[in-house]
């Protein structure tokens, strides 16, 4: 018996002396005032995150933490603490990204989720800025659009995908502006509508077609103005077809009030 409390009075102490071992290696400094060692952080009574530094500078896993306790992120330090694998949650739980940070800037290809471990994005990055070819997917999968960037402004080809995978839109951007020749498509391929734009402006013969191929109209442009129409179908012509429904609508507003919707607040455009 006596045995047995000396051996539980050990170990009891044995217990204690750990724990306040491990306290007093947590959060600590070295002489030149360099986080070092294992170190968590905490705000108040929530951690923010926890993991190792070697005189100042990051090493290993480090775990960040949202308010609720779930984990924000997962990064791996590497290259003298200057390069950091990463891995970033939604608050519920769920990936939301992935890739690589280089002098705390995204560098590479990064992976977006939309919270149910779909992918709806991979951007390239430089120097922490959106660059070269990025493209977005549908929830349910395949493409949404690619675009290219330069510097982090949207720059060379842009296409845009219905969601069986044939072309919606095609064109190109320079230095974020719409500048070139566009062309939008039905879902069967054949092309709805195109012409130019120069510096986000339309410019010269934007011609539509119906999804045979047939003109409906050409409407010339300078400097983003209207300055002709030519139409072929009338009856499919977008301006026909606009008036046609807003004389419908003034018709359905008038209809059962005596005053034709005048002085009525909810007609007050008439």
């Amino acid at each position: 018996m006596n045995k047995l409390l000396f051996f539980l009075s050990i170990l009891c102490i044995s217990t204690i002396l750990f724990a306040q071992n491990s306290v007093d290696t947590l959060n600590q400094l070295d002489n030149s005032g360099k986080k070092h060692g294992y170190w968590k952080k905490s705000d108040r009574d929530t951690l923010r995150y926890e993991g190792k530094f070697e005189h100042g500078i990051p090493v290993g896993e480090f775990k960040y933490y949202y308010p609720s306790g779930n984990i924000k992120a997962k990064m791996v330090y590497s290259e003298n603490g200057t390069v950091s694998n990463t891995t970033m949650y939604f608050s519920t739980g769920p990936k939301m990204a992935e890739g690589v940070y280089i002098n705390k800037k995204r560098e590479g290809e990064w992976i977006n989720y939309d919270g149910e471990d779909h992918i709806i994005a991979k951007v390239n990055y430089k120097n922490g800025l959106k660059s070269g070819e990025c493209t977005y997917y549908y929830s349910e999968g395949g493409k949404l659009e690619i675009i290219n960037y330069e510097n982090g402004v949207e720059h060379g080809n842009y296409v845009q995908y219905f969601n069986n995978q044939s072309v919606k839109m095609k064109g190109t951007y320079e230095h974020g502006e719409f500048h070139g020749v566009f062309a939008y498509y039905y879902p069967n391929g054949i092309i709805n509508n195109t012409g130019k734009y120069v510096h986000n402006l339309r410019e010269g013969v934007w011609s539509m077609t119906d999804d045979l191929g047939k003109p409906i109209v050409n409407v010339t442009y300078k400097n983003g103005n209207v300055i002709s129409r030519e139409v072929f179908q009338k009856e499919k012509d977008p301006e026909y077809l606009n008036k046609k429904l807003s004389d419908e609508e003034i018709k359905k507003k008038g209809t059962g009030n005596t005053d034709n919707g005048i002085n009525d607040p909810r007609y007050d455009g008439y």
